[in-house]
């Protein structure tokens, strides 16, 4: 063995225990950052008994810029929904649910599986949602129930179909529904939506859907 290859060898031992010195430095520094944290306990804020889950999250929605309907039946929303698209020429809505595209078939409204629009047209999507999160007025979706990540990533307008069933109090009871649920097959990517987005990047000036959805509404429905 040369003193080039000895000097070499040293070069890369040295190189590694620098990384595992950081590794162990950056771990550290997590453990002592967190340390305090009780993940078993809801951090939020009480739900007021008066108020309860639903009134909390349509207050907290409406909040952050979101648009709430509610409608007391399936043909409720049926007669709203035709009426908007219609209205806005948002046919045909881009649907890539199964389950909502059967109901969209069942009552005759057109829908398509493809993204692609006339130039001047927005894109509308519809999809249902894993839940609804009152203490934060947040909607959370996942590419197991709508089939692609872009169905709520890329649409100027999102419209998102929920029971109320689906409303639960706080993010630790949402991660336990959904981990309940995907128990054996888990999504690749859970998205959690607070309102259209938002963005500061053009002179710091905060501007509503720059970079994603310029609308999001829930459309809350009563299946009791």
């Amino acid at each position: 063995m040369t003193w080039d290859n000895k000097e070499e060898n040293n070069d890369i031992t040295l190189k590694e225990q620098m990384l595992a010195k950081v590794r162990n430095a950056l771990i550290e520094r997590q453990e002592a950052l967190f340390k305090d944290i009780d993940q078993r306990t809801e951090t939020w804020i009480p739900i007021k008994e008066e108020d309860g889950t639903a009134i909390t999250f349509v207050q907290n929605f409406k909040e952050h810029g979101g648009i709430f309907i509610y409608l007391e039946s399936e043909a409720e929303f049926v007669d709203c929904l035709k009426q908007l698209a219609s209205e806005n020429g948002w046919e045909p809505l881009w649907c890539t649910q199964p389950e909502m595209q059967s109901l969209l078939s069942r009552y005759n409204i057109p829908f398509t599986e493809s993204k692609e629009r006339e130039p001047k047209q927005k894109l509308v999507s519809l999809t249902g949602c894993e839940c609804l999160v009152a203490q934060t007025g947040s909607i959370i979706l996942s590419d197991s129930l709508t089939k692609t990540r872009e169905a709520y990533a890329i649409p100027d307008i999102l419209l998102v179909y929920a029971t109320t069933e689906q409303i639960v109090p706080g993010m630790r009871t949402a991660f336990q529904t959904m981990k309940r649920k995907y128990a054996k097959n888990r999504p690749s990517q859970m998205t959690i939506i607070t309102g259209p987005s938002r963005s500061t990047d053009i002179e710091q000036t905060l501007v509503i859907g720059a970079s994603g959805i310029r609308q999001v509404a829930v459309f809350l429905v009563d299946e009791e």
